[in-house]
């Protein structure tokens, strides 16, 4: 064993009361938190839940209007030319009447 001097003494009894009390704390922390700061956490994990419910929307959303879309091209391309003209004109009409 090691010679223990007068500072190495000093030292560790030190870091073994440093130990202790924090052992002493079971997890919370050592300092109480302001009323601020408990507003502020609780801001913030209210804005993610937040944003995690308004990505999952999104895409429900998209899952949506890509199915939506989809079908409105099928139905397109069962027109008739006759049909595809007359909506043409009808497109026409629209623009020059803007």
């Amino acid at each position: 064993m090691f010679p223990i001097r007068g500072l190495d003494v000093k030292v560790v009894l030190i870091s073994l009361c440093i130990l202790y009390y924090s052992t002493l704390s079971e997890g919370r922390p050592m300092i109480k938190r302001s009323i601020s700061e408990v507003q502020l956490m609780h801001n913030l994990g209210e804005h993610k839940h937040v944003q995690e419910r308004q990505d999952w929307l999104q895409m429900k959303l998209r899952d949506i209007h890509t199915a939506s879309l989809r079908s409105d091209l099928l139905d397109l391309e069962e027109l008739t030319p006759n049909e595809v003209e007359y909506i043409l004109n009808i497109l026409e009409k629209l623009l020059n009447a803007q």
